[in-house]
C-alpha cells in the first residue's frame, strides 16, 4: 500500500485524550497514596499526642503550684525575680558602682591574654618545627656543627615560649582577677538570675516536651506536618507503626510456626507507661466526653490510650510477664501484625458491643484468622497455656487472685467430675501440655503399670461419687430407682446431674424405655454388690440420740455436711452431702444402722478411696460410763427413720424390656442371634467365655431359666448397658467397670476444635422455639435484651450483665462459634437433640446429663474449658515454680481436696478500720516479760506496716473526720450488737505484730475497733466451723460464756504453723495423727491420703510461711552447743554439783509442768479439775516443736496463741525453785527449751524424775524481789 501523509486519528483529539489521562491518572495515583496512608492508627496517635500535650500543661500548673502554690503565684514570683534582677543592673550599671570601668579594664585584659594567647600558639609551632629539624639532623648524620646550630635555634625558641608563656599566666591572673571584682559586683544579680533559672527549670522543660509534641510557632507546626506527608513521613516520622518482635513466642500460621510480631502498640501507645511504683500514667476510665483535656482533667483514659492494668504483673521489666518477652498475642490471642481494628481481630464482650463497633470501625468477624482475640469475658482462657498446675491463678501469695474465673472454672469442673467422662490429658507421653485432670488408676496393677512406665504419668484424680461396690447394704432397690430418676428431687442441694426426663426424653418412646432403664440400673447395682462385713455397737449398748446430737455437732460433721436440725443452726456445709433425710435414705432397722455406724467408726472399709475422714469415733469411758459416740450420732441420724422403705416400687413393663434388650443386643450380633437368645432365655451356655456386656445373659447354672430369672438377667443386661452407655462409672466404682473408659469427648484441646464438626443439628430453631426454662424462646429474651441495651431501661447493673451474656452466648451460638456451643450444651446438654429423636435410634440420643449449675457458673466453666488448647509455648514461656511455690500449689490443691478449710483457718480474719493513731499506744513490755525474748519475737512475727495510705472521712462523735485506713489480723474477743450503735465497739485479739506509723504493737493486745470507724471484717480463709463451734461452746457448751476456753476447745487456726512444727513431725501427724490437746471436743481425723499427699502437705505449710523444710537441724542437740551451754552454766552459777542438762531437767520436772502436761514419765492427774487444763503431753515436743517458736513460747504463749491458757512459767523477777539455776528465771526457761529438745536424751540418761526433785523444789519460797 502507497505511503501517506495522513493519520489514522486527529492528533489534536488524540492529545487531548492523553492529556485528560494524564490528569486522571495523577489524580488517581494521589487517591490511592492518600487512600493508603489513611490509616486509622495514625489518627490514634494524634489524639494521644494531644492527650500527652495536655498531660504536660497539666503538669506545667502542678510543677508551677508545688513551686510556688498556685499559678498565678509562679507567674508573679517569675515577674518580682526578673524585676529585681532589671533594677539591679540599673543600679549597678551606673557610674558610681565602678562596674563600667572594671568592665573596660576587663575588656582590654582579655584583649591583652588572647593576643598573648595567639602569640604563643605560633610560636609554639615555630618551636616544634626547631625541634623536629634538630630530631631529622640526628636521623640524617648531619655534622655536628650542624647539629650544634640547630640545637641553639631551639633552644632559642624555647626560651621565648616559656617567655611568652609566664607572661600568657600573668594575663590570665589578671584577668581572672578583674572577672571576680566584676562577679563581686555582680553577685547579688547572680543569686537572683540562679533562683530565676532553679524555679524555671521544670516548666522549662516541661514547656519544651509539649512543644515538641504540640508546637506553637507555625514554623515548627509546618515542619512536624510535613514530617507526616506520605513518603516523606519515612524520613523520621513523629507517627509510625511499633513493633515488638518475639523470636521465641512462635505462632502457628497455617502448617508452619513462624516468629510473632505485635503490632499492638502503635494504637495502645500508652500500654506499658507506667509511673513510679508502677503507678499507671494513663489509667483505664470510661468517660463520657471525647475532648482529651477533660480525659487528663479526670485522670480517666479510654481504650486505646489506657495503660494495662496491673503493671506488678504484666509488661513491667519487674513483672513476671514483660512485654519485651510475651508481647501482647502470646496472652490475648488476635492478628498482632494487623495495624487496624479489623485486622487485629478484636472480639465483642456482647451484640451491644459489637454493633457499636460496627458503626464505628465498621468491624465485622474475621473467619479467616483462627486466633480471635478473646472477649473481655474469657481473656483468663489464655492463661491456661502456660499455667498448667491453675491453683497459682487463683491462690497466690504475692499477687493474690490473678486470673479467678478460670480457676473457679476448674475447680468446678473437679468438683462436678466432668474429667470421668471426658479425659483432660495434660500430657503429652511426659510433656506437659495443660492442666491434667485424669482419674487415678482404677486398680493396684493399673497404677503399678503407669508407674512403671517411663513415657506415661498415670491420673490423679479420684472419682467425685460415693462407691456403689456395697451399695445394697446401704439402701434399696426402691430408693435407687427414685434418685436416679431425680437426684434433686431427693436432694435439692446435691451435686448429681440429672439424666432423665430431660428435653430428648419427652416422646412417648422413651417415656415407655425410660422407667425400665432406671429399674434395671438398680437391679444390676444390687444385684452385683459386694458384701462386707459390718461393725456394730457392743451388745447391749443403748444408743442416746440426744447424746448423739451433741456428739454430731461436736466432733466435726458439720465442717462438711449440713443438715436441717436445730443442732446444725448457723451453719451450713456443701463439701459433702446435706444429711438431712439420710433416715430415708438408708435401709430400715438394724440393717440401715449397721451400715451408718460402719461408715462412722471406719469408713475405708466402704470405700478405700473415700475422702471421709476416720474421726476416731472409738467407745471410750466418760465420766465412768460407757459411750460409744459412732452409736449415738447413728442412733441420732436415724431418729425419725421409717419402719420400711418409704419409696414404691413399680413393676418393671417387661414388653419395654424386651424391646430394649433386642436393641442393645442387635448392635452385638446377628438378628438371628437375638432372637435365639431371646426364645431360648440365653445368649450362650453356662461356662462359654462370654465378652462383653451379654455375660449378663449367660445363666449362673445349667438347666431352664425360670421367669424370675430371665426378668433378673435382663434387668442386669440392660442395667450394664445404660451404666456404660451414660457412663456412671465415671463418677462412681461400679463392680464391672473397673477397666472401663471415659465415654465422652476428650477435652484437652476443645478449645482449638474445628468449628465445623460442631454438631449445631436444630439449635437454632428450638431456640427460636423454647429455649428457656420456662419455655420461652430464647431469641425473644435476647431481641428484648438487646432493646433494653439500646435504649438503656436495664432495671440495675446486674440484670444489664445477665441479660447481655444471654445475648452474647446466643450470638456466640448462631454464628457456630465454640464459646456459644458450649455454653448450650451445659445449659441444656440434650436441646441439640431437638427435632432429632424422629431420625435418630433410641440409643444414639445424645447422653450428656443436666448439671445444677448457675449462669455464672457455666462462663466460668467456659473459660476454663475453652483454654484449653493443648498448644504449650517454648518451653521458657511455661509456669515452672520453684520447689518452693510447687509445694504451695499442690498443698492448696490437697487443702481444697480433703477440705482441711472446713475447719481450720489458714489465714486470720483481717480488720480493716479508719484508725485514730493518738488511740494507738507502743506496746510496753510488762514486768514479767524477759527483753530478751522480745528479739525472738520479731524474728518470728517480724513487724507488718499496718497502714495502708489510704485515708477515708468517718463519722466520730458526729463530726466528720479524715482517718488513715490501718489493718490488722485478729480473732474477735468480744461485741455487743445490743448496744446503742454510737457506743458499739468490737474487742479483737492482735494475732501479728504491727507497726503503726512507727508505733510497734505486739501480739496478744486487745484492740478495739469502734463500729463508726470499721470498713469491713474481711473472713478469715477457712475455719467456718471453729468459729461456730466456738459460739456454740459459749452459749450452750462446757466454755459457758469464756470465750478463750471455747478456742481451747475448737479446732485451732493453723496461723504460721510452717514455723510452728517441723515438717518430719507432720508428715507422721498426717499419716496417723495422734491426740495433741486435751481440751478439744473433736479429734484430729485420719484422712484418707497417700504418703506422697501427706509429704506436700507437711511441705506447705512451711513452704507457704517461708520457714526452712524439708529437714530442721535442731541446734539445741548440737555437740558444741550443748557445751557451750555447760561453759554458760558453770559461769553463771559457779558451785552447782550437776550438768547443765541435769540442772535442766530436774527443772523441767519440778512441781509446775506437771500440774498441767505429762512429762518426765508421770502422767498429767489434776489436784483441781475446775482450774486445771490438761494439756498437751512434753513427751513429744522434741519432735514436733521447732526450737524458734518454742523459744517465744515458753517465755511469753499468748505472744503465739492469744487465747492460750498457759501462763509463763517463768516470769522475770519470780525466783522459783532456787536451788535449780539459782531461780534466775532466764536461764531457767532457756533449761527448760533445752530439756524438751533432748528430751528423749535426758530420759535414757536420767530417768523417769524422782518424787524427791519435786518435793526439795516445793520447799522453796517463791519470792518477788
Amino acid at each position: 500500500m502507497p505511503a501517506s501523509d495522513r493519520y489514522l486519528r486527529d492528533l489534536k483529539l488524540m492529545h487531548k485524550i492523553f492529556c485528560a489521562s494524564s490528569v486522571v491518572l495523577f489524580v488517581a495515583t494521589i487517591w490511592m497514596m492518600a487512600a493508603d496512608h489513611d490509616d486509622e492508627w495514625r489518627l490514634i496517635q494524634t489524639i494521644f499526642d494531644e492527650i500527652e500535650a495536655a498531660k504536660l500543661a497539666k503538669a506545667e500548673v502542678e510543677a508551677k503550684v508545688r513551686a510556688a502554690g498556685s499559678a498565678e503565684g509562679f507567674d508573679r514570683k517569675i515577674a518580682e525575680l526578673q524585676r529585681q534582677i532589671e533594677e539591679k543592673l540599673e543600679q549597678i550599671e551606673t557610674a558610681e558602682t565602678g562596674v563600667p570601668a572594671l568592665r573596660k579594664e576587663l575588656q582590654l585584659a582579655q584583649a591583652k591574654l588572647d593576643a598573648l594567647d595567639r602569640r604563643v600558639r605560633e610560636e609554639r609551632a615555630i618551636r616544634d618545627v626547631k625541634r623536629a629539624n634538630y630530631d631529622l639532623g640526628i636521623r640524617d648524620g648531619l655534622p655536628a656543627d650542624e647539629l650544634e646550630r640547630l640545637l641553639a635555634e631551639f633552644e632559642a625558641a624555647q626560651q621565648l615560649v616559656e617567655s611568652l608563656e609566664r607572661q600568657r599566666e600573668e594575663a590570665d591572673a589578671a584577668v581572672k582577677k578583674k572577672q571576680a571584682e566584676v562577679d563581686a559586683k555582680l553577685a547579688e544579680v547572680a543569686a537572683l538570675e540562679a533562683e530565676l533559672k532553679k524555679l524555671r527549670a521544670e516548666v522549662d522543660r516541661l514547656e519544651r516536651a509539649r512543644d515538641d509534641l504540640k508546637p506553637e510557632s507555625w514554623i515548627k507546626k509546618a515542619k512536624r506536618e510535613i514530617m507526616t506527608w506520605p513518603i516523606i513521613d519515612g524520613f523520621n516520622s513523629p507517627h509510625r507503626i511499633q513493633q515488638d518482635w518475639l523470636p521465641d513466642l512462635k505462632q502457628t500460621l497455617g502448617m508452619a510456626k513462624t516468629d510473632r510480631f505485635d503490632r499492638c502498640r502503635t494504637c495502645h501507645l500508652g500500654i506499658d507507661r507506667f509511673g513510679a511504683g508502677n503507678v499507671p500514667d494513663f489509667p483505664f476510665g470510661e468517660v463520657a466526653s471525647d475532648n482529651p483535656d477533660d480525659w487528663v482533667r479526670l485522670n480517666k483514659f479510654p481504650h486505646p490510650y489506657a495503660s494495662h492494668p496491673r503493671p506488678d504483673l504484666y509488661l513491667t521489666a519487674s513483672s513476671p510477664h514483660p512485654l519485651s518477652k510475651f508481647g501482647c498475642t502470646g496472652c490475648h490471642e488476635g492478628q498482632g501484625s494487623g495495624t487496624s481494628f479489623q485486622n487485629a481481630s478484636h472480639s465483642p464482650n456482647d451484640p451491644v458491643e459489637e454493633e457499636e463497633w460496627h458503626e464505628r470501625y465498621g468491624y465485622f468477624h474475621n473467619h479467616f484468622w483462627e486466633f480471635p482475640m478473646y472477649p473481655k469475658r474469657f481473656r483468663e482462657s489464655a492463661c491456661l497455656r502456660c499455667h498448667h498446675s491453675v491453683v497459682e491463678l487463683g491462690v497466690n501469695p504475692r499477687f493474690g487472685p490473678t486470673a479467678p474465673k478460670v480457676y473457679r472454672g476448674w475447680q468446678l469442673v473437679r468438683t462436678y467430675g466432668c474429667f470421668g467422662c471426658h479425659e483432660i490429658n495434660g500430657y503429652d507421653g511426659t510433656r506437659s501440655i495443660g492442666p491434667d485432670l485424669r482419674l487415678e488408676p482404677a486398680t493396684e496393677e493399673e497404677r503399678r503399670a503407669a508407674e512403671a512406665d517411663p513415657g506415661q504419668r498415670p491420673g490423679k484424680m479420684r472419682k467425685v461419687g460415693p462407691s456403689l461396690r456395697h451399695i445394697a447394704q446401704k439402701t434399696s432397690e426402691a430408693f435407687i430407682v427414685h434418685w436416679t430418676r431425680n437426684p434433686a428431687g431427693f436432694r435439692p442441694s446435691t451435686r448429681m446431674p440429672r439424666f432423665f426426663d430431660l428435653t430428648n426424653q419427652q416422646d412417648q418412646l422413651a417415656q415407655r424405655l425410660m422407667p425400665v432403664e432406671v429399674a434395671a440400673i438398680a437391679r444390676y447395682l444390687i444385684d452385683h454388690s459386694e458384701s462386707v462385713e459390718l461393725l456394730a455397737p457392743r451388745k447391749g449398748y443403748q444408743p442416746d440420740p440426744q447424746r448423739g446430737a451433741q456428739l454430731f455437732a461436736h466432733r466435726g460433721c458439720l465442717a462438711c455436711h449440713s443438715y436441717d436440725s436445730n443442732v446444725a443452726k448457723g451453719i451450713t456445709a456443701d463439701f459433702g452431702p446435706d444429711l438431712s433425710r439420710i433416715h430415708e435414705k438408708l435401709l430400715p432397722g438394724e440393717d440401715g444402722f449397721r451400715w451408718l455406724y460402719t461408715w462412722l467408726r471406719d469408713p475405708t472399709r466402704h470405700h478405700p478411696r473415700t475422702r471421709m475422714p476416720n474421726l476416731f469415733l472409738e467407745p471410750e469411758l466418760q465420766n465412768g460410763v460407757y459411750v460409744d459416740p459412732a452409736a449415738d450420732i447413728a442412733a441420732y441420724l436415724l431418729r425419725h427413720q421409717p419402719e420400711k422403705v418409704p419409696f414404691p416400687q413399680s413393676a418393671v413393663d417387661e414388653s419395654a424390656l424386651d424391646e430394649l434388650v433386642r436393641l442393645f443386643l442387635g448392635k452385638a450380633t446377628t438378628r438371628a442371634r437375638v432372637e435365639q437368645t431371646m426364645a431360648e432365655r440365653k445368649f450362650a451356655d453356662p461356662g462359654t467365655e462370654v465378652k462383653g456386656d451379654e455375660i449378663e445373659l449367660v445363666p449362673p447354672q445349667p438347666g431352664e431359666v425360670s421367669d424370675e430369672q430371665w426378668l433378673a438377667m435382663r434387668l442386669n443386661y440392660v442395667g450394664r448397658k445404660t451404666i456404660g452407655r451414660y457412663g456412671c462409672f465415671g463418677c462412681h466404682d461400679i463392680p464391672g467397670f473397673e477397666k472401663a473408659r471415659p465415654i465422652g469427648t476428650s477435652l484437652q484441646d476443645w478449645g482449638r476444635k474445628d468449628t465445623t464438626k460442631l454438631a449445631l443439628e436444630h439449635i437454632e430453631q428450638y431456640l427460636d422455639e423454647h429455649g428457656e426454662a420456662n419455655g420461652e424462646s430464647t431469641r425473644e429474651r435476647v431481641e428484648r435484651a438487646l432493646k433494653k441495651a439500646r435504649s438503656n431501661t436495664f432495671r440495675s447493673e446486674e440484670e444489664r450483665e445477665r441479660e447481655l451474656t444471654i445475648a452474647y452466648f446466643y450470638s456466640s451460638l448462631i454464628h457456630h462459634q465454640r464459646a456459644g456451643f458450649l455454653w448450650q450444651k451445659l445449659r441444656a446438654p440434650r436441646s441439640y437433640d431437638y427435632r432429632k429423636t424422629e431420625t435418630k435410634g433410641y440409643d444414639e440420643r445424645l447422653r450428656m446429663p443436666k448439671f445444677p449449675l448457675k449462669q455464672d457458673d457455666i462462663e466460668a466453666i467456659a473459660t476454663f474449658i475453652l483454654g484449653l488448647v493443648a498448644d504449650p509455648p517454648d518451653e521458657q514461656y511455661v509456669y515452672r515454680p520453684t520447689q518452693r511455690m510447687a509445694d504451695q500449689i499442690e498443698g492448696e490443691r490437697l487443702l481444697q481436696k480433703y477440705n482441711c478449710r472446713g475447719c481450720h483457718m489458714t489465714e486470720l480474719p483481717e480488720v480493716v478500720y479508719g484508725v485514730d493513731l493518738d488511740q494507738i499506744h507502743e506496746t510496753n513490755l510488762a514486768p514479767a516479760d524477759h527483753p530478751e525474748a522480745l528479739e525472738w519475737l520479731l524474728k518470728l512475727k517480724p513487724p507488718r506496716p499496718a497502714l495502708t495510705g489510704e485515708k477515708r472521712v468517718f463519722t466520730v462523735e458526729g463530726e466528720k473526720v479524715e482517718l488513715p485506713i490501718m489493718t490488722f489480723r485478729g480473732l474477735l474477743y468480744f461485741f455487743d450488737p445490743e448496744e446503742d450503735p454510737e457506743f458499739q465497739e468490737y474487742s479483737f485479739d492482735l494475732w501479728e505484730t504491727l507497726d503503726v506509723a512507727g508505733k510497734r504493737v505486739l501480739p496478744a493486745t486487745k484492740m478495739l475497733v469502734p463500729a463508726s470507724q470499721l470498713v469491713e471484717i474481711r473472713p478469715a480463709d477457712g475455719g467456718r466451723f471453729a468459729e461456730w463451734l466456738v459460739e456454740r461452746l459459749m452459749e450452750s457448751g462446757p466454755a459457758q460464756g469464756n470465750r478463750f476456753l471455747a478456742w481451747q476447745m475448737a479446732p485451732p487456726p493453723l496461723y504460721l504453723e510452717g514455723p510452728k512444727v517441723q515438717t518430719s513431725w507432720l508428715y507422721q501427724f498426717l499419716r496417723e495423727p495422734e491426740r495433741i490437746r486435751y481440751t478439744t471436743v473433736l479429734r484430729m481425723p485420719r484422712f484418707n491420703m497417700s504418703d506422697a499427699e501427706a509429704r506436700t502437705l507437711a511441705n506447705y505449710f512451711a513452704a507457704i510461711d517461708g520457714a526452712d523444710y524439708p529437714y530442721q537441724e535442731v541446734e539445741q542437740r548440737r555437740p558444741e552447743y550443748l557445751a557451750a551451754a555447760e561453759q554458760r552454766f558453770r559461769k553463771r552459777h559457779p558451785g552447782r554439783p550437776q550438768s547443765y542438762l541435769k540442772e535442766a531437767w530436774d527443772t523441767l520436772n519440778a512441781p509446775l509442768c506437771i500440774k498441767c502436761h505429762s512429762v518426765g514419765g508421770r502422767k498429767y492427774q489434776a489436784s483441781d479439775p475446775k482450774k486445771d487444763v490438761h494439756a498437751p503431753d512434753l513427751n513429744r515436743v522434741h519432735a514436733r516443736i521447732r526450737s524458734e517458736w518454742l523459744n517465744v513460747w515458753l517465755f511469753n504463749p499468748r505472744w503465739i496463741t492469744p487465747y492460750t491458757s498457759m501462763p509463763a512459767p517463768f516470769p522475770r523477777g519470780q525466783k522459783q525453785f532456787e536451788p535449780l539455776f539459782d531461780g534466775d528465771a532466764y536461764d531457767q526457761t532457756l533449761g527448760v527449751r533445752d530439756a524438751l529438745l533432748n528430751y528423749v536424751r535426758l530420759m535414757e540418761e536420767f530417768g523417769p524424775a524422782r518424787p524427791a526433785v519435786a518435793a526439795d523444789a516445793t520447799k522453796q519460797e517463791t519470792t518477788n524481789p
